[in-house]
């Protein structure tokens, strides 16, 4: 196929209206190490039950890319827009194409930090009506790399209750989930790196609103067995 430029695929993005789990799908591969990723680790990260899902949705938007670009691929290869493909073992990676790592980064798709933020963590103090209220955010919490880490390794099922959100509500679901920062703020310090593996955990907007309804977070056992009380 012909080789694309940045600027051509910064084009064709920004015409584009990306869903927002076609953009998470281009994230994840993003972040991933060497930005490259298989379509079993994708599935896992989306929700998706298995990789021919994952497939499926990146391919779709490799066509949409691809008539933005002119380019008309064979039904099996519409991703090849996106990316490289190669095949050291059983399955085969997806290397993103580094025209369209630039583009992401130069439209500011990519970056430390997500756009939105997951968890606002009250400070204790009164809070009057009418009032600004006065948040603390947890930064681990807001960095894609470490978001994206997590995910490889967890998926996006929500490791207190279970639920995949994209099984609940759909495609406008797909890949999202908080990810919930397992340490107090008050037990790191300045030097601390979070281990996105160790430190972080996928939990549904739900259950991340529970686990913070004290001052000192509940832990998420504690919050299972909340859960567990219920059901007897």
């Amino acid at each position: 196929m012909a080789a694309f430029t940045t600027a051509e695929y910064m084009a064709a993005l920004s015409r584009l209206q990306i869903a927002p789990h076609h953009l998470k799908m281009l994230q994840a591969n993003y972040y991933a190490p060497g930005k490259t990723i298989t379509a079993t680790t994708m599935a896992k990260i989306m929700g998706y039950q298995n990789y021919n899902a994952a497939n499926l949705h990146y391919g779709k938007l490799g066509r949409l890319i691809g008539q933005e670009l002119h380019w008309i691929p064979l039904p099996k290869f519409a991703v090849n827009v996106l990316v490289d493909f190669d095949k050291p073992g059983q399955e085969w990676l997806w290397i993103m194409k580094p025209g369209v790592s630039e583009a992401l980064e130069k439209l500011g798709l990519v970056g430390e930090e997500v756009p939105t933020i997951p968890e606002e963590i009250n400070e204790a103090e009164p809070i009057f009506e009418g009032a600004l209220k006065k948040v603390i955010v947890n930064a681990y919490e807001r960095s894609n790399a470490a978001r994206a880490k997590c995910l490889h390794h967890y998926g996006c099922k929500c490791v207190v209750c279970g639920a995949i959100l994209s099984e609940i509500y759909g495609e406008i679901a797909q890949g999202f989930i908080h990810v919930h920062h397992t340490k107090q703020l008050s037990e790191v310090n300045a030097k601390y790196q979070v281990d996105p593996i160790s430190d972080l955990r996928p939990v549904c907007p739900t259950c991340h609103a529970v686990i913070h309804l004290r001052k000192t977070p509940y832990s998420i056992e504690e919050v299972k067995q909340l859960m567990q009380a219920q059901k007897k």
